[in-house]
């Protein structure tokens, strides 16, 4: 009985350990120069307005509120579960392969995406990877490609308007107006009519 004790002991607090691990351990990996990139890139992003925003997290529910450890969860149910649900995981795997971290293993990225989400918001980091996506035809980040699809401001998008640029966000090339505008109408109509469908069950 006592071998079985010490055994779920150990066990239980080898597991604790590497929570812990999995947490904070982001703090310990990263570099001061890292730390201070990640750090300005996220500040100096431009703010997106609320309107994009809250249509954003109609489409994807809770996609601020919640965080990479129900990204994992999620894909460990699904292996197809969307990344771009969580947006600081997200940034993580945009940063991790120019990350001065030695002997990079598969865990790390976990670990710097749960560093970023312990110092910002969901929607800091959803304003960076929107700010940096290369929408192609040289369209980088969410003001021009508003500019160039509908000569407007962000704040004066539509819901139509702006699920056009989400599907683009999801693929810029399938679902690209001028290069495919039957899957690019497909799929704006879908999340479109998604984001009715949320908006309505909200009420």
């Amino acid at each position: 009985m006592k071998y079985f004790r010490r055994i779920f002991i150990v066990t239980a607090t080898a597991f604790i350990v590497f929570l812990l691990y999995c947490e904070f351990g982001g703090k310990f990996i990263l570099n001061d120069s890292d730390k201070q990139m990640i750090a300005y890139e996220i500040r100096s992003s431009e703010e997106i307005p609320d309107n994009f925003t809250n249509f954003y997290n109609t489409i994807y529910p809770n996609s601020l509120s919640e965080n990479s450890w129900n990204y994992i969860f999620s894909a460990l149910i699904d292996q197809k579960a969307p990344r771009k649900e969580c947006h600081c995981n997200q940034m993580a795997y945009r940063f991790f392969p120019i990350l001065e971290i030695n002997h990079k293993k598969g865990i790390d990225q976990f670990l710097t995406a749960r560093f970023i989400e312990n110092k910002f918001s969901q929607k800091e980091c959803l304003q960076f990877n929107f700010n940096h996506f290369d929408f192609l035809e040289n369209r980088k980040g969410l003001t021009k490609i508003s500019k160039s699809l509908f000569n407007k401001e962000i704040k004066d998008l539509q819901p139509l308007e702006m699920a056009e640029i989400l599907a683009l966000y999801e693929n810029p090339v399938r679902n690209n107006r001028n290069r495919n505008p039957e899957n690019a109408k497909k799929r704006t109509a879908y999340l479109y009519n998604l984001y009715i469908k949320n908006s309505n069950s909200k009420n």
